[in-house]
């Protein structure tokens, strides 16, 4: 059963439920269209979440004002936790942003549902930390 929280987007569920409903086999890989969708869309909604609460949470208007040096929003969002004391919270962003990163862009690597689920769960964990 899927705990409902309120300010978790409907479509995180939606994921959710699909990975605990399957049962995944060899031929499952073939398909690694979906986990990488599924990392893929947590990790954006994770993005637009924090992005907020940073912006209503700190003193500056962009988060890139948190940075000594022109980064991306990715990465600034990871200086700008740490400037707000969510230390715990930037070093899992900065993981979600690798798993981000495999799946989006690194077709080599494998995805699976196991990285999925992971997703899933640091989309969870970051957003329920931040409201």
């Amino acid at each position: 059963m899927i705990m409902v929280h309120a300010f978790i987007p409907q479509h995180l569920l939606d994921f959710a439920e699909y990975i605990q409903n399957q049962e995944y086999s060899a031929e499952h890989y073939d398909l690694q269209c979906i986990d990488r969708t599924i990392v893929n869309r947590a990790y954006l909604s994770t993005y637009l979440h924090v992005q907020e609460w940073i912006l209503n949470n700190g003193p500056y208007n962009d988060v890139k004002d948190y940075c000594e040096h022109d980064i991306g929003y990715h990465a600034a969002i990871c200086i700008a936790l740490n400037e707000l004391n969510k230390k715990a919270m930037s070093k899992k962003y900065a993981e979600f942003i690798e798993l981000r990163v495999d799946a989006d862009y690194n077709i080599v690597t494998i995805i699976t549902p196991k990285d999925a689920q992971k997703a899933l769960d640091l989309a969870f964990q970051i957003q329920n930390a931040l409201q």
